[in-house]
């Protein structure tokens, strides 16, 4: 059985992204809604359901149970992304696609519901994206490729940043844990590498943490600052004078990990 704390894997499927790009695009523009959480994100992140509680595709929250959720019309329009969700053996609750448009960014948050723990399941499966695309989780940037099938805890800090000129857009599977979905997640976990990394922006971070550990005058200068935005911005300037390249959201990250202690102790231990 897996561990009910395992932060993400790889899973043994592929689906085919030209089709499932094939299927998003005949969607009508005007059939997304922006999501929900808007104070989650900066500039636009809309969504549109597969499966919702109403079985409306305008639906877009995922919480309830299993056996609340239903299909809606896009399902049967879209036979690429309908035969991949049909690959997931477990009980499935909300299905949608989420766009992160060209130049957003989705800030760092928790969905503290989402573990294996609480019982439930969010595979996601990329049908858009590049290599500018940042999807970092607990500060380990995930290299998630189109066609591919993911699971991640999202109970985990995680942030998403789009540089890119294009949209990203993800199918989002979400479901409850089964037999068959603790197998698969075990023989992931064994058998399959997943590549992470330290974003550099966090190396950066880290080597700044060990900077003003060394200058208490540099400690007491930040500290003083008691204004949030203020201080962040005062963190990435002095970073940044002492060659130490972050943003932020980087700052930002740390900050609500570790609150003002992330200073004068490692970053992101």
């Amino acid at each position: 059985m897996p561990p009910v704390r395992l932060p993400w894997t790889k899973l043994p499927f592929f689906f085919d992204p030209v089709g499932l790009r094939a299927d998003v695009q005949s969607i009508p523009s005007d059939a997304w809604v922006p999501h929900f959480n808007p104070q989650d994100y900066e500039g636009q992140w809309s969504s549109i359901a597969l499966r919702s509680k109403s079985g409306r595709s305008n639906e877009i929250i995922a919480h309830g149970a299993a056996g609340e959720f239903s299909d809606t019309p896009l399902m049967a329009q879209c036979p690429n992304l309908r035969a991949a969700v049909e690959a997931f053996e477990f009980p499935l609750k909300s299905v949608r696609l989420l766009r992160l448009h060209a130049g957003s960014r989705i800030r760092e948050h928790r969905d503290r519901d989402l573990g294996l723990a609480d019982g439930e399941l969010r595979i996601h499966v990329p049908v858009a994206t590049n290599e500018d695309v940042e999807f970092v989780v607990a500060n380990r940037r995930l290299i998630l490729r189109e066609g591919e099938a993911w699971f991640i805890d999202f109970s985990q800090p995680h942030r998403i940043n789009n540089r890119s000129s294009s949209d990203r857009v993800h199918l989002v599977i979400d479901g409850t844990v089964n037999d068959w979905s603790t197998a698969l997640l075990d023989r992931a976990m064994r058998e399959i590498p997943t590549e992470s990394f330290e974003p550099e922006g966090i190396s950066s971070l880290r080597r700044f943490s060990e900077i003003v550990f060394d200058d208490p005058q540099l400690q007491s200068q930040l500290l003083a600052i008691s204004d949030r935005r203020k201080f962040l911005d005062a963190v990435v300037a002095a970073g940044a004078e002492r060659g130490c390249t972050f943003e932020n959201t980087e700052a930002e990250a740390a900050l609500n990990l570790r609150q003002h202690e992330w200073m004068m102790r490692s970053v992101c231990a």
